[in-house]
């Protein structure tokens, strides 16, 4: 009797102990600040989320506008006609073809280059002197400069194009030297100018010998250095000499002929030459017009 009673003792002191926690009563109960945090955390990435989408919309939108507009266009050439080669060649070239395209009322051609390169003088024996120096006179109408106000310009950084009529001493054998003349004279240097300068490494000026009189005297040149026409190298060349095929005596269209002789006229010199200290020649031009 005891051993039941004790043995139902224990069974019924088994049954009424504690029973084991259920899974996860072991955490606390989520904290009023717990939850804040959590919420401020799931906002954050949802904002996140929300600028990484922007973002990736926008870079889509704009990668669809440029498919769309493509490669922009290249920029339009300087000339439709450009020479090639290393600098001698180039300035050949540049001589052979522009003057060919110059014509008088007759059909027969205005002018030829029969020299092309560096500056020289021909001595009265015939000898050829390399020129070294070019000393460039300034026009002191209406007290612009002094008498004194002479620029040096080295020669090495000079080409020099030779431009020479057909009849005797390099002059032009028919028609009269007239103004409109001298204009189509003036426009055939500036194009040769302007090809050096776009196309030919290393020159920072122009020396274009014009055709003289019949009896050679009153030689002049037209001289023209880089800054002189740098405005007119930053667009193509048929916006500066604007007619479709080269003119003829008289026929420059008026806003041409104002380019023309804004750029050329001040620039146009009579020439001669001095001995330097080391003996070699030194060109000195004069301008020929006073205002």
């Amino acid at each position: 009797m005891a051993d039941d009673v004790m043995k139902r003792s224990a069974t019924e002191a088994s049954s009424g102990a504690a029973a084991p926690f259920p899974a996860g009563s072991s955490s606390r109960a989520e904290t009023r600040a717990d939850r804040a945090r959590r919420l401020a955390y799931r906002g954050r990435f949802t904002i996140l989320f929300v600028l990484l989408a922007v973002v990736a919309g926008v870079a889509v939108g704009s990668l669809v506008v440029l498919l769309e507009r493509g490669s922009p266009a290249p920029a339009p050439p300087w000339s439709e006609w450009e020479p090639t080669g290393s600098p001698e060649r180039r300035v050949a070239q540049i001589a052979d073809r522009i003057p060919d395209s110059y014509r008088l009322p007759s059909g027969n051609q205005l002018a030829t280059v029969t020299y092309v390169g560096s500056p020289t003088v021909t001595g009265p024996d015939g000898t050829t002197f390399q020129v070294r120096a070019l000393a460039v006179r300034p026009s002191t109408a209406g007290g612009a400069a002094e008498a004194d106000d002479i620029e040096t310009v080295n020669a090495a950084g000079t080409v020099m194009f030779n431009l020479c009529g057909l009849g005797t001493s390099c002059s032009i054998p028919e028609g009269q030297a007239t103004n409109e003349r001298g204009a189509l004279l003036r426009r055939a240097a500036l194009e040769l100018a302007l090809y050096s300068f776009e196309y030919v490494d290393g020159v920072d000026s122009v020396l274009v010998m014009l055709p003289p009189r019949p009896d050679g005297q009153a030689s002049t040149a037209v001289f023209l250095e880089r800054p002189d026409v740098r405005p007119l190298l930053s667009r193509p060349l048929d916006e500066t000499l604007t007619a479709a095929v080269t003119p003829g005596v008289g026929e420059i269209e008026a806003e041409e002929l104002r380019t023309i002789e804004r750029i050329t006229r001040p620039r146009v010199y009579s020439f001669s030459y001095l001995q330097g200290q080391d003996g070699s020649p030194i060109m000195v031009l004069a301008p020929v017009l006073s205002g």
